[in-house]
């Protein structure tokens, strides 16, 4: 097979919000899938006044804290907008931390005119991967900023809490259940005579989907959607997906392009 055909044969349908479907499915369809998106998590600028005064007010106390971590792509985009908007230049002495490669690429070309350079694991993109860091082991009575969305990833904050750091949360985005759902791309999807496969990236993306398949006539069914092949970006989703009752779960290193895509070639072999 050549790089071009190497996931002929297969329509994947995407679930990422929109921002992050788009380069998704360009890397599918150049390798030979057919794609359909349909966002089963939407991203939400912050509406209510008192969580947006309250990133105002962690932002212009940025030079408080030592060391400052964002957990995904959105809290890098959402994060560095507000900083932008108050610090022209960053502290000297913070710290700055991504989880995972792609979320680090893009920190770090946002912090490129800073001259602020940027910590991440490099073997693994999740929390645990990025408390495994050697600067993050010995940090009591350090405080740290971590920016996320609304309740997002309470383990990384409890296991530095737990090593004596001082805990602050800057908490930059919503994420919602879609509110509009387009039920022909689900039909069109079920109907497809290649094979289908389901792309989800979280373990709220994957709740949502069954929420909403439980409440839609789509003709793409739960429980078809039970039977259909799950590409999952780690185990602890995987877990949530046996959970779930479903059948066929394909299990990748991470939820980089390059491993979703590599647990894909794996299953096809």
């Amino acid at each position: 097979m050549t790089a071009a055909s190497d996931l002929a044969g297969l329509h994947i349908l995407i679930t990422r919000p929109s921002a992050q479907a788009l380069p998704w499915a360009k890397k599918l369809i150049h390798l030979g899938a057919k794609t359909s998106c349909q966002a089963m998590l939407e991203i939400c600028a912050l509406t209510d006044v008192a969580l947006q005064q309250a990133v105002k007010t962690k932002v212009m106390g940025l030079d408080n804290y030592s060391k400052i971590i964002f957990v995904s792509q959105n809290a890098v985009n959402n994060g560095l907008t507000e900083i932008d908007s108050y610090w022209p230049q960053l502290p000297s002495h913070i710290g700055f931390f991504a989880i995972g490669s792609s979320t680090a690429q893009l920190l770090a070309d946002k912090l490129d005119h800073f001259g602020a350079g940027v910590n991440y694991p490099k073997h693994a993109m999740n929390s645990e991967a990025l408390l495994a860091l050697e600067c993050l082991k010995g940090v009591a009575e350090e405080k740290i900023l971590i920016v996320r969305g609304c309740g997002g990833r309470t383990h990384l904050g409890h296991t530095l809490e737990a090593r004596g750091a001082l805990i602050d949360y800057c908490e930059v985005y919503e994420r919602k259940v879609p509110v509009t759902i387009d039920t022909e791309v689900l039909a069109h999807f079920k109907k497809t005579d290649l094979i289908p496969v389901i792309s989800v990236h979280s373990g709220e993306t994957l709740h949502n989907l069954c929420q909403l398949m439980q409440t839609l006539r789509t003709g793409a069914t739960l429980d078809w959607m039970q039977q259909t092949a799950l590409l999952l970006p780690g185990l602890r989703v995987a877990e949530i997906a046996k959970n779930l009752a479903f059948k066929q779960i394909i299990v990748a290193e991470n939820a980089t392009h390059e491993g979703m895509i590599e647990a894909l070639y794996d299953w096809r072999r």
